[in-house]
């Protein structure tokens, strides 16, 4: 159930990404690069205050370190979002919104998932005495 609410957190968030870096890029003519990141930090953003209270449910603990700990997280975020946009964008052709597509898909199943479970909002571990 974690998976499929941090799914549906990812999703909304990830659309407020793209609309973000869609208007940066249309509208007010800005680098895709530079859209991209900025993107990513409106949607890494909203996405830590969803999933800390919703998808994980880990107020218990301190926010202040589940904060550091997301910005690592979002850093290489922003890193593998921003550099395999371009990539995908300036080497293979694609289209910046389907390089995000792709990118966002593959660094979520690959990093930001797995770093948020098990290093952001990890549970305490339970131990019993048998």
């Amino acid at each position: 159930m974690r998976f499929a609410k941090s799914a549906v957190t990812s999703v909304f968030t990830t659309s407020l990404d793209f609309a973000l870096l869609a208007g940066l890029v249309e509208l007010a003519h800005v680098n895709y690069v530079l859209a991209t990141f900025l993107g990513t930090v409106l949607g890494a953003s909203t996405n830590f205050l969803i999933n800390r209270r919703w998808a994980f449910q880990a107020t218990a603990g301190h926010a202040g370190h589940q904060a550091l700990r997301y910005l690592v997280v979002q850093i290489g975020s922003a890193a593998l979002h921003t550099s395999g946009v371009y990539a995908l964008t300036h080497f293979a052709g694609a289209p910046y919104l389907v390089s995000k597509v792709i990118v966002a898909i593959a660094a979520y199943l690959v990093w930001n998932y797995p770093m948020c479970r098990y290093y952001v909002f990890q549970l305490p571990i339970v131990t019993t005495n048998k």
